[in-house]
């Protein structure tokens, strides 16, 4: 039972969005079931929560019928913009500039909008689609079409600047990883800015969008998301490498989803993002067995002085990114199922502490220039630990905190 609680309750809301809904229905905070009666027709991934009797709540949706053009938005191109790093930023105006507004201002929608798609997550965030001509557009209302990307809006008090850094670490991580990674593009300017992100719970074809599901690793888990770090869990029950590693050994290719969550470890520590942690991974279920999905979620939280940054999960003993050394990616490495830290894997993490620290000085300046500072701090740390001999450019000092870290 307490696992089917912690699956059900991972569909919803984290933020203060979800005290909205409690207030406007006066929902009580462990009423699940209630929450999901007003959240669940349209979850995460191909899952759908409905009262008895209703129709389903999700159908593949046909991109020309089932949207409604949004009103201001920009036209979305496939092409990569010049900018090598994807910063040229698309203006908004109209319902789309007022919906990010009021996701900025007041984390919610307007008062006049009812949100087509809940998202889980601690950010402003609302589901859109791409249509064939490249505008924004909204499911029609009882439609049950699915969103194909995710604007994420942030905060007036948080910097501007996060929405470029966390599409800068996301451009970085897939230049690194073979591994299937996440594409994110900068909406608006200015003070207004949002992340688009497209959904890797989608996929289109002939025209059609249709649902694929997934579970984030506190679903698969069976834990709430308050033990989506390590530090907040018990033995037997934390975000562990060895409660990963189980998870991996479930996957339709173990050793491949074994190395490629390695490599998203790996280069998540340069990239300064310590808070990869159990929600900020997930499984696709594509076949009778699920595949490890695409990396997603990629802040580079070293930059913020006000986090802490010890790591979502200990890597062997290190709980902090430049403690980790030879002996701990060994002890990683065994929980997650594999036979420890070889030869070949050392070689793999030299060439993407490398890459990582060249591409990091192409960085657009003067926004990238605190990323690329904790990068090749991050990489002059990894290299002197496990004596990868690598040349990393001098740096700035990156404020490291340590507090609480227990």
């Amino acid at each position: 039972m307490l696992r089917r609680a912690a699956f059900f309750s991972n569909l919803l809301f984290e933020n203060e969005m979800r005290d909205q809904v409690m207030e406007r229905h006066g929902i009580a905070e462990r009423d699940i079931v209630g929450l999901l009666a007003h959240l669940g027709a349209d979850c995460p991934g191909a899952i759908s929560c409905v009262p008895e009797g209703a129709p389903p709540g999700k159908r593949p949706g046909c991109l020309d019928v089932d949207y409604e053009i949004l009103d201001g938005a920009p036209e979305i191109s496939e092409a990569v913009p010049a900018n090598d790093f994807g910063i040229a930023t698309l203006p908004v105006e109209g319902a789309l500039a007022r919906i990010m507004a009021s996701l900025r201002d007041h984390r919610r929608l307007p008062h006049d909008s009812d949100d087509p798609s809940p998202l889980a997550g601690v950010q402003g965030k609302v589901a859109l689609a791409v249509l064939p001509n490249g505008r924004l557009g909204f499911p029609k209302s009882g439609s049950g079409a699915p969103t194909t990307h995710v604007l994420k809006v942030p905060s007036r008090a948080s910097a501007l600047a996060s929405v470029a850094l966390e599409h800068f670490a996301t451009r970085l991580m897939a230049r690194a990883l073979q591994h299937p990674v996440t594409q994110t593009r900068v909406l608006g300017e200015g003070s207004l800015q949002g992340l688009l992100v497209t959904r890797f719970d989608r996929y289109v074809t002939e025209g059609q969008v249709h649902r694929v599901h997934q579970e984030d690793f506190c679903q698969a888990l069976g834990f709430g998301h308050t033990l989506k770090y390590e530090r907040n869990g018990d033995e037997g029950r934390a975000f562990t490498a060895a409660a990963i590693g189980r998870l991996l050994r479930a996957t339709r290719v173990p050793g491949l989803a074994r190395q490629a969550f390695f490599e998203i470890t790996l280069a998540n520590m340069v990239l300064g993002n310590s808070d990869n942690h159990a929600k900020n991974h997930a499984l696709l279920y594509r076949a009778a067995k699920p595949d490890l999905a695409p990396a997603y979620d990629i802040d580079p939280v070293l930059l913020d002085a006000g986090v802490i940054h010890e790591m979502s999960f200990r890597i062997g003993q290190a709980r902090m990114a430049d403690d980790v050394g030879h002996g701990d990616l060994d002890d990683f490495m065994v929980a997650l199922g594999a036979r420890g830290f070889v030869k070949a894997q050392q070689t793999r993490l030299a060439g993407i502490v490398q890459t990582l620290a060249q591409a990091a000085g192409g960085l657009p300046r003067p926004i990238g220039k605190g990323l690329c500072d904790a990068i090749l701090q991050q990489a002059h740390h990894l290299s002197e630990s496990l004596e990868l001999g690598l040349d990393v450019p001098e740096f700035d000092a990156v404020p490291v905190s340590r507090a609480e870290c227990r």
